[in-house]
């Protein structure tokens, strides 16, 4: 009890600080960006260009892992000029099942997306294939991770939250941690051809968070390398990470902390996505919605040097 007062007193107090602006402008710029409210997911296309997707919920369907219709939301891409000015293209995602999130966004390759996605059921969590046709962004299939798959509990809201991929390679990380001797773990996991064909522990950092977000290339041999972020209120830690090629290597990964931004961002700012360009630059995206619309939406485009040492 007395370790849970103790926590519960320094997030409050976490909370209670501004964002570090001395800081902050050593770090990265903020674009704010004219989009709906609640950006999750951050991707970058053939071209260059990011996309991000407004998540949203639905009525409640008992049978959310189906492609029962629910409200429409947009995703939208999104491209910087040289002073970083944005220029947003809104593109309209239909098909979304009801009661679900969409909560990580991946760019496969020409006209073809996936989206990881959270609900109130538990038990599950859903990967959702699409396809761009004209000008809209229309959902075609879905891929269910159970617990058994991956070795831990999924609790309602805590599903799909990383997504990166190419052509028929998806890797989905789990909000969701589980626990072996003490230490925790989030399950990553890979997709092949729509079948799960390996599960990775990426090993955790801190003691509460979880990762909210993918990014990687993949390798001619299979090799995955990427970024990922580790948040929890309090918690903000960006980190890259290793996966071998199936067949090869270990199933543990340890990834290595890049940047903690927890003593930046003091809980103001919930980083959702994580992407970097061609050129080199990492950028992310502010989720603004949690009870309430706490800001503007906005990219945090990060400084030459602070995560390429």
């Amino acid at each position: 009890m007395r370790r849970t007062v103790i926590t519960l007193a320094l997030v409050a107090a976490s909370c209670s600080k501004p964002v570090d602006q001395h800081k902050a402008e050593t770090l990265y710029t903020e674009v704010p960006i004219d989009t709906k409210p609640g950006l999750s997911g951050l991707a970058v296309d053939e071209a260059g260009a990011l996309w991000a997707v407004a998540e949203r919920g639905g009525p409640p369907n008992p049978m959310t892992h189906t492609l029962a219709q629910g409200p429409e939301t947009e995703a939208y891409r999104i491209t910087l000029d040289a002073k970083l000015a944005p220029t947003v293209w809104p593109v309209p995602v239909r098909g979304v099942p009801a009661d679900t999130d969409l909560e990580a966004m991946a760019w496969l390759g020409p006209d073809r997306f996936a989206f990881g996605t959270e609900g109130s059921l538990e038990g599950f969590a859903t990967v959702l294939t699409a396809e761009k046709k004209a000008e809209e962004i229309d959902i075609t299939g879905s891929i269910v991770l159970d617990e058994a798959t991956l070795g831990t509990s999924i609790e309602a809201n805590e599903g799909a939250e990383g997504l990166c991929g190419s052509g028929d390679t998806i890797i989905v990380a789990i909000e969701g941690a589980g626990v072996t001797d003490g230490k925790r773990w989030a399950p990553v996991a890979r997709i092949e051809g729509g079948k799960v064909v390996r599960v990775h522990k990426l090993w955790l950092l801190t003691t509460t968070g979880k990762i909210s977000s993918l990014d990687c290339t993949i390798a001619a041999d299979g090799t995955v390398n990427g970024w990922a972020i580790e948040r929890h209120f309090e918690v903000t830690r960006i980190v890259r990470f290793t996966l071998p090629p199936v067949g090869h290597g270990s199933d543990d990964v340890h990834p290595v902390d890049m940047l903690d931004l927890g003593p930046v961002l003091h809980s103001k700012l919930n980083l959702e996505g994580i992407a970097e360009l061609r050129d080199g630059r990492v950028i992310a995206v502010v989720d603004n919605q949690w009870k309430t619309i706490t800001g503007p939406s906005e990219l945090l485009v990060f400084k030459p040097g602070v995560l390429h040492p």
